[in-house]
């Protein structure tokens, strides 16, 4: 990675290219005209040969400033110079010149440029606080999105390029299954499922928990349509909260895949998976608290629950209900990791009291999605605002941002792409689901 200091000013560079150059000039100039005048049978070749010197060197010295100037500019065809030249421009349009003395203050960069990405690593030393501001500029001044922004003590870094292709759902759900899929018999994988370049969700890590933010029309129900099919491909169980009773819930009858679409079937589905999970965690840990086996090493299958617009149920529901199925999807967010249990909670926007926090805060995987969210739910869903992602919001259809562990900062994503009707997509999910070598309820 280059280093780069830039000072606040570039009076001394301006002036000593500008002495270079009318050094260079006069040598040129005044070789020529002595050339001319002293042409005659006056001038001595020892003359002669000083005057050429001058000319030449005078013009090797112009030609060698050009190139210099060329190699060195915005228009350079060496990529690592070019950045170099943008940055110095545009640092001295954005700090403010402070001195004290003769000293001036600088900035100073590391940058690279490596496999079509520019990376920048700003010092500030002070002279700038609004880092996720310079972001946006310095995308706008490269022509390059951003496409990741930290922040760090006393730095920030920024990732610029290209952003990587969206994922096609239907062939990562067949992705490696050769065989026709009447013949496909699938094997138990713990493998993370890709969301968009390098966001995954790893439900066998602390990131097995979702909650998912989206309002109608975002792409959300898609979305979930892939989570499923990744699901079930890799043989895990999968159960889902469908309360409005819509198209969503019948893909997945369809399937075979277990669907609660009122306030008692809802609890007891969340009862028997609450039972289950406890059965596992007692298997696996021990009674003294220690620590025991991970059920990946057991070979057990995940419990992946999709509760699909909880709002809408917690809303509606008797307090006695609201308070039982907030307490058994709370005892499914606090002990879930240990034993391979997921919750993916969906909601079309979130204020701070609209869920109790012993849910959402062990929600790692956070994803929000579409063009009209408030800055509220974003800060909510995010832990920051806007105005602190480092470029302009740019949700939409299928487009939001995601949190993970493995991100500091929310990381735009665009979602895997599933075009066509939903219905099309439900036999697929029925083979994948029915290629399972074990019924739910087993492999315990």
């Amino acid at each position: 990675m280059h280093t780069l200091k830039i000072r606040t000013d570039g009076k001394i560079i301006t002036a000593l290219k500008q002495s270079l150059l009318f050094i260079s000039l006069m040598f040129v100039i005044f070789s020529a005209i002595a050339n001319v005048n002293g042409s005659g049978l006056t001038a001595t070749p020892a003359i002669r040969r000083i005057l050429q010197a001058m000319f030449l060197s005078g013009l090797a010295l112009l030609i060698t400033l050009a190139l210099l100037v060329w190699l060195l500019s915005r228009f350079s065809p060496v990529k690592c110079l070019k950045i170099r030249k943008e940055l110095i421009l545009f640092t001295r349009m954005f700090l403010h010149s402070e001195g004290d003395g003769f000293l001036r203050y600088f900035v100073q960069w590391q940058y690279s440029v490596e496999n079509g990405k520019v990376t920048a690593v700003l010092y500030p030393k002070g002279l700038e606080k609004d880092t996720a501001d310079i972001g946006r500029r310095l995308s706008e001044c490269l022509w390059k999105p951003l496409l990741k922004f930290e922040e760090g003590d006393s730095m920030a870094c920024y990732v610029f390029g290209l952003p990587p292709e969206r994922f096609n759902a239907m062939e990562k759900m067949l992705e490696d299954i050769i065989e026709p899929m009447e013949r496909y018999v699938p094997v138990l994988s713990y493998e993370p499922i890709p969301i968009y370049g390098e966001v995954i969700w790893d439900f066998t890590s602390e990131a097995i928990h979702i909650l998912l933010i989206a309002p109608s029309g975002a792409g959300k129900t898609r979305l979930l349509v892939y989570f499923s099919g990744m699901v079930l491909k890799r043989q895990h169980r999968l159960y889902v909260v469908d309360a409005k009773n819509s198209d969503f819930g019948m893909i997945f009858r369809y399937a075979g895949v277990p669907v609660a679409t009122n306030i008692k079937e809802i609890i007891q589905m969340l009862i028997e998976l609450v039972e289950e999970m406890e059965k596992r965690y007692s298997l696996l840990y021990r009674a003294d608290g220690s620590e025991g086996l991970d059920f990946r090493e057991k070979g057990m299958p995940g419990y992946i629950l999709i509760f699909d617009e909880i709002l809408s149920v917690l809303s509606f529901a008797e307090k006695k209900d609201k308070e039982r199925i907030e307490k058994l999807l709370g005892q499914i967010a606090l002990k879930g990791r240990a034993a391979g249990f997921s919750i993916v909670i969906t909601a079309q926007k979130l204020n701070a009291t609209d869920l109790p926090k012993s849910i959402t805060e062990q929600c790692q995987t956070r994803i929000i999605l579409g063009k009209s969210v408030s800055d509220e739910t974003f800060h909510q869903v995010t832990g920051m605002y806007k105005k602190d992602i480092g470029t302009v919001y740019r949700g939409g259809k299928g487009k939001g941002y995601a949190v993970t562990p493995e991100t500091d900062r929310p990381a735009y994503i665009k979602t895997p792409l599933l075009p066509g009707r939903l219905a099309n997509y439900r036999e697929l999910l029925r083979k994948l689901k029915k290629r399972g070598t074990n019924p739910y309820g087993e492999g315990r």
